[in-house]
């Protein structure tokens, strides 16, 4: 024990393990027993239809199939252990809970494994502060309490990275065969990770470069080394994704609607906010501030044009190294159209170490004026790290579920014979209808698909509706930012807002000074939605006059 406490740098961590702990593990059995995050559900689906050795095919390729089974593998031994008796499926809500457990301790993971990067990169205040930021990441936090897989492909790539910059340092080659077992369980996670594909390559090749092969053997040994990496990366692929091979027909199905999505090919109703979004800006006005905060995200651009001109001018492989690794997860997700924060999650430990070696830099410049002018800045850093997390940590986790309040609101102001109008597709108004049994849902982002037919039926609906209740407002966010391409919807809901319909808002989920300072004013319009429209919507309810 006297030895812990004589050694600062591993007590540190040890702080920001238990701090990071407590970030990630608490009430992460959120939104219980209705679990409101879509894909949470469809994850949760595709674990509870497993029955070993009967039917082992997920029928969901979304997501890869690695997670997925050592979900279910863990749901059996919980039965087993605990029931004492062999149990060959796994129920719905405690796949959830397990994948979000899955989730958090991975996020709490980073913190060490982000430390010995940074440590390795330069120096311990580079593992400390990376590992600090880490640890009050309000991304990785987020993420935390979600089942979905962006914090699994947030571990590994940074896994990668550490163990690509290990092998650069000391050539051992049974690195680059645990780097290929990663890198396969990375594919069998969710197959975007693919993109670190080229990262692979291109340390392959800096490595040769370093060691000042000539061009026959710097071909030749690129390639040998490619194989030690590819090799074990297709076994582990195969032997935990092995329907993506045996239904290769659905994967392939999965992969083309996914991809059409995400391209724009293909127009579905939760797409409709990135309309005349612009790659990079959006990423940098919309995302970036929430996960990361305003300042760490101004910081970052100052601190990753510093870091690539100082890894391009004293030829810094490292350097060179986690930028290109930044680069290759940010610019592949960022110029697609659908541009959900989801996909900026895996580039946060990146975007740390940039930071980090930034700031250290300053701190140890040996110019009085510079060097004060860091310190302001590192703790203002520091402490905005803090503030902008214990405010979206209370508003999302510590309150009440917003979808509870207003609930609690409707009861003790609406008769439980009232007829009520809702959006489809919002699985917010799932705690209403034990309470309400005259719910009508309406399509809302059909509205402009169908105008004529769809502006009857809602003039008939709202002519025979007591109440308004809007679960979220994810339709109504992307109506009313795109007037030109939903003039219908923007038409409705601008007259919903300003009372022109006839009908009155009674109810509002309020937002205290904390929720102001995570949503920057207005948890409305002021980030992407799926920012907070999963795990913090605004609820909406109003009455007719």
């Amino acid at each position: 024990m006297k030895n812990l406490l004589k050694n600062k740098e591993i007590l540190i961590i040890i702080i920001l393990i238990l701090i990071g702990g407590f970030l990630r593990f608490y009430n992460l059995n959120w939104g219980a027993p209705f679990y409101f995050h879509p894909d949470e559900r469809n994850i949760a689906s595709a674990v509870s239809q497993l029955n070993f050795p009967l039917q082992m095919n997920p029928h969901f390729f979304a997501y890869g199939s690695f997670p997925i089974y050592l979900n279910y593998l863990s749901s059996i031994m919980i039965n087993v252990i605990f029931s004492l008796k062999p149990i060959a499926q796994s129920s719905f809500d405690k796949s959830i809970f397990i994948g979000r457990f899955y989730s958090a301790f991975l996020s709490l993971l980073i913190i060490p494994l982000i430390y010995a990067t940074g440590k390795t990169l330069r120096d311990k205040k580079t593992g400390i502060f990376s590992a600090f930021m880490t640890t009050f990441s309000i991304g990785l936090i987020q993420f935390a309490h979600f089942s979905t897989f962006e914090i699994w492909i947030t571990f590994l790539s940074l896994a990668i990275l550490y163990l690509s910059l290990l092998f650069l340092n000391s050539g051992n080659k049974k690195l680059l065969l645990i780097i290929g077992l990663i890198f396969g369980l990375l594919l069998s996670t969710k197959i975007s990770g693919g993109f670190i594909f080229f990262y692979i390559l291109l340390f392959v090749l800096i490595n040769n470069i370093k060691n000042k092969q000539k061009p026959f053997y710097l071909i030749r040994a690129s390639i040998s080394d490619s194989l030690m990496v590819f090799l074990p990366t297709i076994i582990i692929l195969f032997s935990t994704s092995p329907f993506a091979f045996l239904d290769f027909g659905s994967f392939m199905s999965s992969l083309k609607y996914e991809s059409s999505v995400a391209l724009g090919t293909l127009p579905v109703f939760y797409t409709g906010e990135f309309f005349s979004s612009v790659p990079v800006v959006f990423q940098f006005t919309k995302i970036y501030p929430f996960l990361l905060n305003p300042v760490l995200t101004t910081v970052f651009i100052f601190s990753f044009f510093y870091l690539l001109f100082k890894g391009i001018k004293t030829k810094n492989p490292q350097y060179l190294m986690l930028n290109a690794c930044y680069l290759i997860l940010f610019l592949l997700q960022s110029f697609l159209f659908a541009k959900w924060t989801r996909y900026m999650v895996p580039t946060l430990p990146f975007i740390y170490l940039t930071i980090s070696l930034f700031m250290v830099d300053l701190l140890e410049t040996r110019k009085n004026t510079i060097k004060i002018f860091s310190k302001i800045i590192f703790l203002i850093l520091s402490i905005s790290a803090i503030i902008f997390t214990f405010s979206y940590f209370k508003t999302a986790f510590i309150n009440e579920d917003t979808r509870m309040s207003a609930l609690r609101f409707a009861k003790q102001n609406i008769s439980s014979n009232a007829r009520i109008l809702s959006e489809v597709y919002d699985l917010g108004i799932l705690p209403f209808n034990s309470f309400f049994p005259n719910i009508t849902l309406f399509n809302f982002y059909d509205l402009d698909n169908n105008a004529p037919t769809k502006t009857e039926e809602l003039s008939f609906l709202l002519a025979r509706t007591d109440y308004i209740a809007l679960p979220s407002n994810r339709i109504m966010k992307t109506r009313i930012m795109n007037s030109e391409k939903f003039p219908s919807g923007n038409k409705f809901y601008n007259l919903l807002l300003n009372e022109n319909i006839g009908f009155t808002k009674i109810y509002q989920t309020p937002c205290d000074i904390f929720c102001k300072i995570s949503y920057f004013g207005n948890p409305l319009f002021s980030l992407e939605q799926t920012a907070n429209v999963f795990d913090r919507p605004t609820v909406f309810i109003f009455k007719k006059i």
